[in-house]
């Protein structure tokens, strides 16, 4: 855009003059050791950098804050549906919930042997070195060390 444009007040065109009396900062190694190419490039950003149009300084307009739609609506009428909606969710819960279920399943999950009667424990034989005992179905069998070769003299002679 141009000058012409758009009328400046002072401290736009104190701006303007600022921004325009800007230089671009120089490079960090010197250009003349630099090859062709390089001094081409600079040459060319510097010359474009001096030929930049300064931008229009101006404030946005303020737009106007748009309106709401009318609610078709009330409020109380959408948290009274709301209310009606949670209470009848409640009751079909609780009625659910009070209903005993259709398949139960079973009662027992694993098989077990049906319980053996406890009279007690059974003795089915006694020997010198052994004892036989039963009670239901387990079987214990007690062994008893074979007595000493000799038993004249004292243990340990």
């Amino acid at each position: 855009m141009s000058d012409e444009r758009e009328p400046l007040d002072g401290e736009a065109r104190e701006l303007r003059a600022l921004y325009r009396s800007l230089q671009p900062p120089t490079t960090a190694d010197e250009l003349a050791e630099a090859d062709p190419g390089t001094v081409r490039a600079v040459e060319w950003m510097r010359a474009a950098y001096r030929g930049l149009v300064v931008p229009p300084c101006a404030l946005p307009r303020a737009t106007p804050r748009p309106r709401r739609a009318a609610r078709p609506v009330p409020r109380v009428l959408a948290l009274a549906a709301a209310a009606a909606a949670l209470v009848l969710g409640a009751a079909a819960l609780w009625r659910r919930l009070a209903r005993p279920a259709a398949n139960p399943g079973p009662e027992r999950v694993a098989q077990v042997p049906a319980p053996v009667a406890r009279e007690g424990v059974e003795i089915l034989s006694v020997l010198p070195d052994r004892l036989e005992l039963r009670c239901g179905p387990v079987r214990l069998v007690l062994l008893d060390p074979p007595p000493p070769a000799s038993a004249d003299g004292p243990p340990g002679s």
